[in-house]
């Protein structure tokens, strides 16, 4: 999407944060865009295209995990039974990464496990559950960064390295160190720490 290749700069606290990005997401675009432990790069989780773009950003190919805006959403895409729902809600609420059993079609094959799973969590940030209740569907969540390294948190950094590959950059400010959200695998009725 970006044709002049210089991401445009919005602080957080801009009342049309949301709403650019939604442009950005629905035309296709890539945004950085701040959570409670890094920032993340966000695309449409549905869109191939995206995400091929994403993955030649990050130089990966594997799953990415994505936000859903609340424990509906993340029931809506997801194959689950009552009491895994229970279980699932749970530890939604703690702000966890749970890795799910995916419903096919409901996001793009190339973001899943090879088991047809998913990793998808509620941000303890107003700006991405904003975000993905505006869209009606899931974007996704990755630190940014090159795969492999660690996740940056300076804006400074961040527009240093990814400037000319995103679109919209949504900056509030150097985020305190984190390796991210712990990450959990539910396995039948239990969940299996994968990153604590």
């Amino acid at each position: 999407m970006n044709t002049t290749h210089t991401a445009i700069r919005i602080s957080a606290s801009d009342s049309n944060a949301v709403t650019e990005a939604k442009k950005v997401i629905q035309a296709g675009g890539v945004i950085v865009y701040p959570t409670e432990t890094v920032y993340g790069f966000g695309v449409d989780a549905t869109n191939e295209l995206a995400i091929n773009n994403l993955n030649q950003i990050k130089k990966r190919t594997r799953p990415i995990s994505i936000i859903v805006s609340n424990i509906e959403m993340a029931f809506s895409i997801t194959i689950l039974t009552q009491k895994q729902k229970k279980l699932v809600a749970k530890k939604l609420k703690e702000a966890n990464t749970i890795i799910v059993p995916l419903k096919t079609g409901s996001v793009h094959q190339s973001i899943s496990g090879k088991d047809n799973t998913i990793g998808l969590r509620i941000p303890d940030h107003g700006f991405g559950i904003n975000l993905v209740r505006e869209l009606c569907k899931p974007i996704t969540t990755t630190s940014v960064n090159i795969s492999g390294n660690p996740p940056i948190n300076d804006p400074e950094e961040i527009m240093n390295s990814f400037s000319d590959s995103i679109d919209l950059f949504i900056d509030e400010g150097v985020l305190p160190h984190s390796r991210g959200s712990r990450i959990l695998k539910l396995k039948d009725e239990y969940f299996e720490v994968i990153r604590k």
